[in-house]
């Protein structure tokens, strides 16, 4: 991955922090980034359907509901984490709040 504001590399260590994706900044420049918002939904629903289909087919094979759905947390936790570095693409985080209300000095 690279950084949109000095197109220097973005390890994949990055996106691994406590805050999530939400948290990632650039080692070069030190921008704060965050997903794009259609890589973000595209990753979800690929790892949400793979994970979807893992469980009907568990269940089609006779597994346990509990068993079926411990496949799927896994399935699906391991496609998002394994295609978060080729799938999502970063950008600058907006720093502004739009919709806080800021207090004016009196």
């Amino acid at each position: 991955m690279t950084c949109p504001q000095c197109k220097g590399r973005v390890p994949v260590k990055a996106l691994w922090t406590g805050t999530g994706l939400s948290g990632v900044v650039c080692p070069a420049c030190h921008a704060s980034l965050c997903p794009k918002a259609l890589c973000s939904i595209l990753l979800f629903a690929l790892s949400f359907g793979l994970g979807e289909l893992t469980l009907i087919a568990l269940r089609q094979r006779g597994v346990p509901l509990w068993l079926a759905t411990f496949g799927f947390i896994v399935i699906c936790a391991g496609v998002y984490s394994i295609g978060a570095p080729w799938v999502v693409r970063l950008r600058l985080k907006d720093d502004r709040a739009p919709n806080l209300v800021t207090r004016r000095g009196a």
